[in-house]
């Protein structure tokens, strides 16, 4: 799949994704942010994490440690998502991520599909009115 993306600041973006890998590979998961302040590298979710700031030769790395394996386990992600929001829910409180981070990334789903079947550039706001 392949997604070049437009934002309203007039940024733009691109989305490279296939699940016709393995994790067994070496970064099989990778995100690269580049923009005015600098890049963001991100490894396999929870290997490595780099940052280098606009104009500057140095940067920051982050890694996980060798004995800090369960920092590394992907799926141990979800568990750090799911307990506290079902706390939260206990306690009738807010969950940590509202449900309108899921809805706009639901959103962006809808109208890559659009654009898909349709051949034609399709307007996030408009996918999301058309699903109401």
């Amino acid at each position: 799949m392949a997604l070049s993306l437009k934002f309203e600041s007039g940024a733009v973006g691109s989305l490279l994704g296939s699940y016709d890998s393995s994790y067994a590979y070496p970064e099989t998961s990778r995100v690269e942010l580049n923009g005015t302040d600098g890049r963001v590298l991100i490894i396999d979710t929870v290997k490595r994490y780099t940052f280098h700031r606009a104009g500057e030769e140095t940067g920051e790395i982050w890694e996980a440690g060798f004995f800090n394996d369960v920092e590394r386990e992907f799926h141990r992600t979800f568990d750090r998502y799911l307990d506290p929001m079902l706390e939260a829910f206990k306690r009738g409180a807010d969950p940590p991520v509202h449900a309108r981070a899921g809805q706009r990334a639901l959103a962006l789903a809808w109208a890559a599909i659009e654009s898909y079947e349709t051949g034609r550039r399709v307007d996030v706001a408009d996918a999301v009115d058309q699903r109401r």
